[in-house]
């Protein structure tokens, strides 16, 4: 709804001015002169219902520019709050299409709607016209001469004191003093960055001449900011001055900037000063100290020497990872085959010709194809290690809870041997590459059925919780545990806390769970006591987008229950 003028009403002279411009607006709109009467009835019965019984009660007359309906509106408000019953508004809503009543803790208001002809034009530059009729319009009486006048008086000092606030928020928003100074040199306003800085009042500072404030030794110098007779004497654009002011929680001073400047009238007589005060003290420490202090600089030019030569010796550094993690893969790669073959052939031996081998060729036998066997797991993890190194990272939505029950399902035969039980609660969704959460998981939940105790039944459960946009996943086994003293060395490569002879593996499988999270920008750790279990956290971003909205209901309302149970 646009509105185009509006009249207070107060007393019967206002009713005459409701009526004359409802009338006009009806006739604006195209309507018939019964059409017009009929409409400024209407709003003249509910106008002096408000008048006799409302409070400050004013009249807004407005158009609703709808394309399939198209009214004149009146509404009608007032400050009395509460219902009552409108006798005007009886006879009133007889005379419109339709009509709105509405209360609340401010005021009451009534809008009375009356049809205009659909094919009437109301764009823009039309509304804009009627609203400049209504403001150009001639007065029909002096009381409305007087009463438009004082309403564009009202206005304007409306105008002016939103303002004087808007001026007010800036200069307070702005992390500097702003003031301004009479001719005499006594401040007339601040904003509250000098009380919080210094605080005092304007009233104790024009008192004290700002002395308790400002040092002493800086105090001559700006005392020509505030002294009336050099500042009438000057005719300087600005006047500036350094000095340290004391702050008010504090006995240190700190170094500024005081600088004002004349604002004068047409005539060029001064109005006031305006002036603003900048914290400088960090700038001002820098250049006493690089005046004063020459092995600075000399450090300044040895620290870019020595930036240059360890941006170089990076680059090296970054060179010669590659090569390593290339020499790595291919290396493990290459020995593959040649460990496959000593395999089928020692195993081709054991099978073939046990019968004709005696008992100590059988025995290196078995113990090159052991060696064989754990020389091709430790490639083959060598490889993975490698793979996560070298592969291209395709960040996702990825559901940790299918990933965990599909590896569950992977695992489903040795789960079995081991007699282990693997709870996974619902998990949530995060951004992340599929193949290595798959990996993440895998070797999580093996190593917790590897370092199982052999008279109690395995028993794993993995759950999650939010901290803030991160997701907390937690590994807890009931196993045998270890040592917290261990922990650094745990993920650290070939390392291992026990022998191969009781637990198969090659130290390879934590480093890799240690480089996946890494490398979607984790953490991971372990608490655990010798005999007590083990929970391994890992903690991951929920999302690696910046520029996608975060869904995350599932933060705020809880994890919904859910408990399958592997065996």
């Amino acid at each position: 709804m646009q509105e185009l003028t509006r009249v207070t009403l107060q007393n019967e002279m206002d009713l005459i001015l409701a009526h004359k411009r409802s009338m006009r607006l009806a006739e604006l709109a195209g309507l018939s002169l019964s059409a017009q009467t009929t409409f400024a009835t209407a709003v003249s019965e509910v106008a002096r219902n408000t008048i006799d019984r409302g409070k400050n009660g004013r009249l807004i007359l407005m158009v609703n520019p709808d394309q399939r309906e198209k009214y004149i509106i009146a509404k009608i408000t007032d400050e009395e709050s509460q219902t009552k019953h409108y006798e005007g508004l009886t006879y009133a809503r007889r005379l419109v299409n339709k009509y709105n009543i509405s209360f609340d803790s401010k005021e009451t208001a009534i809008e009375l709607y009356f049809e205009i002809p659909v094919s009437t034009k109301l764009d823009i530059q039309k509304l804009d016209e009627w609203k400049k009729i209504f403001r150009n319009e001639p007065a029909v009486s002096p009381y409305d001469e007087l009463k438009r006048k004082n309403e564009q008086l009202q206005d304007l000092a409306q105008k002016l004191e939103e303002r004087e606030q808007q001026y007010k928020m800036l200069t307070n928003a702005l992390p500097i003093i702003i003031f301004t100074l009479n001719e005499k040199g006594e401040l007339i306003y601040a904003n509250e960055w000098l009380k919080r800085f210094t605080g005092s009042s304007l009233q104790q500072l024009n008192t004290t001449h700002w002395k308790d404030i400002v040092h002493p030794d800086d105090y001559d110098s700006f005392s020509v900011l505030i002294n009336n007779q050099q500042l009438s004497a000057t005719r300087a654009s600005a006047i500036k001055t350094q000095c340290r002011l004391r702050h008010r929680n504090e006995d240190d001073y700190y170094w500024h900037m005081a600088s004002i400047s004349p604002l004068n009238d047409e005539s060029g007589k001064l109005l006031y000063w305006i002036g603003y005060i900048v914290d400088i003290n960090a700038q001002k420490l820098v250049e006493e100290t690089l005046k004063n202090n020459h092995e600075l600089k000399e450090a300044q030019r040895q620290l870019k020497e020595n930036q240059i030569v360890l941006e170089t010796n990076i680059k090296e550094l970054n060179r010669s990872n590659q090569e390593l993690q290339q020499f790595a893969y291919v290396a493990s790669h290459d020995l593959q085959e040649p460990i496959r073959k000593i395999s089928f052939y020692s195993g081709y031996l054991l099978d073939k010709y046990k019968n004709v081998l005696d008992e100590t060729g059988l025995s290196f036998l078995s113990i090159m194809l052991s060696a064989s066997k754990r020389m091709r797991k430790l490639i083959n993890d060598l490889l993975a290690y490698s793979r996560v190194e070298r592969q291209q990272l395709q960040f996702k939505p990825v559901s940790l809870t299918q990933i965990a029950q599909e590896v569950v399902k992977d695992l489903e035969l040795l789960v079995s041997e081991k007699n282990a039980t693997i709870q996974v609660d619902e998990l949530a969704t995060v951004d992340a590459d599929e193949g290595q959460m798959h990996q993440l998981f895998e070797n999580l939940i093996g190593n917790a059925i590897k370092y199982a105790k052999d008279d109690v039944p395995s028993v794993i459960h993995i759950n999650c919780k939010p901290i803030d946009d991160q997701l907390q996943i937690l590994v807890k086994d009931n196993g045998i545990g270890f040592d917290e003293k261990y922990l650094p060395q745990m993920f650290a490569l070939f390392q291992r806390l026990h022998s191969s002879e009781k637990y198969e593996g090659t130290g390879l499988g934590l480093a890799i769970c240690q480089k996946i999270v890494s490398l979607h920008n984790g953490k991971i750790t372990a608490q655990s006591q010798e005999g007590e279990g083990a929970t391994f956290i890992v903690t991951l971003p929920i999302s690696h987008s910046s520029s996608v909205t975060q869904e995350k209901d599932w933060l705020a309302n809880g994890l919904p229950e859910y408990k399958p149970t592997h065996k």
